[in-house]
């Protein structure tokens, strides 16, 4: 899911049942993550079926669909946190590469807000390995790879074969059947990318690569030269780490960029209580945040204030535990773009910068 349909994400109904954990990726820490999510199944149930509001068969109907979601997680292979989501007839599962604070909340609505702070921390894209046996699509998210296997992936040739990197000269129709090929490829890579807009990176051969880049209509987010037909998610992503590294820093560079001109024609924001509040009244078009940082607020009369300061006595106000993803969630639901850059980029700007829609 995008950062934009995470913040928006809606439940089926009452009760919308969100349970939230830290996990540990190496043992020995990580041998504890299991008894952990057990007791916070059997929470999340007692207040399900302390909940008088909720029907006994709907309490039951949730329970079973977020207990049978968790126990399909694999606690030996996680990352730094993990957030289930259930409502009847509904439920997400999302690993985290972020720690979150352990909790089980049942509401109107899903307590999303980490989630999609973490999600607009990671790096989505798609990494096409050209290949005859077959060509295949990976969805990038992090590093986390899975297969895609619709809109025909994964793509086999037909025939005689693609093209050598040696003298072999290939007949016209064998050339116009390499057209086709490379052709059908860009065409269901296309339907994938209009579903859900990302970088691509394409890894094959000198050949491949000249091949499929003239039946693309962009320039790739970057290319790999090489033979990968059996290359699993983990190689994929081995070679692929130092070209999505140089992407982001080329997105954080743009985006800096973009503050720098927004920032000449005062549509912009600094700090953390401004942001907060524009964001709030829907201006967020484009948030700028370094990467660590995070900061507890109190929130009073649609200010936002230091976490130790009491704006009145008598209505001390809303704790957040970090401001920062707060203001993440509300610019990313109102379909705005969220970018994380490198720590010290906005210090003359309270690490925290808005581009401001008007």
């Amino acid at each position: 899911m995008t950062v934009q349909e995470l913040a928006t994400l809606t439940p089926s109904g009452y009760p919308a049942v969100s349970l939230l954990m830290p996990t540990h990726r190496t043992a020995p820490e990580n041998q504890q993550d299991p008894i952990r999510l057990r007791n916070l199944l059997a929470e999340a149930r007692r207040r399900l079926e302390h909940d008088e509001t909720v029907p006994r068969e709907v309490a039951t109907q949730v329970y079973d669909e977020i207990a049978t979601a968790a126990g399909q997680v694999d606690m030996r292979h996680t990352g730094d946190g993990l957030a289930v989501f259930a409502s009847p007839g509904q439920v997400h599962v999302r690993v985290l590469d972020s720690p979150v604070q352990e909790r089980v909340v049942i509401a109107d609505t899903f307590e999303v807000r980490d989630v999609v702070a973490d999600a607009a921390r990671r790096h989505r894209y798609w990494a096409l390995v050209l290949s005859e046996q077959p060509t295949r699509l990976w969805s990038g998210d992090g590093a986390e790879l899975v297969e895609v296997t619709t809109h025909g992936f994964p793509f086999t040739h037909e025939g005689m074969g693609l093209p050598r990197d040696y003298g072999q000269e290939p007949s016209k129709h064998e050339r116009e059947r390499h057209r086709r090929f490379f052709r059908d490829i860009a065409t269901a890579l296309g339907e994938v990318d209009r579903l859900d807009p990302r970088p691509v990176f394409a890894l094959g051969v000198d050949r491949y690569l000249a091949h499929i880049a003239a039946q693309w209509p962009r320039p790739f987010a970057g290319t790999v030269p090489g033979n990968y037909d059996h290359a699993g998610a983990h190689e994929v992503y081995e070679v692929l780490a130092p070209r999505l590294a140089a992407y982001t820093a080329m997105e954080q560079v743009s985006a800096l960029e973009a503050l720098d001109a927004a920032r000449g024609a005062n549509r912009f924001a600094a700090g953390l209580a401004e942001c907060w509040s524009l964001a709030h009244h829907g201006r967020g078009a484009h948030l700028l945040v370094e990467e660590g940082f995070h900061s507890p607020a109190r929130v009073h009369d649609d200010h936002l204030h230091p976490p130790d300061q009491e704006p009145h006595r008598d209505a001390p106000g809303v704790l957040l535990d970090d401001a920062v993803d707060d203001i993440v969630e509300t610019v990313a639901r109102q379909g705005g773009e969220v970018t994380f850059v490198a720590d010290e980029s906005l210090a003359a700007d309270g690490r925290i910068a808005l581009i401001v829609r008007f």
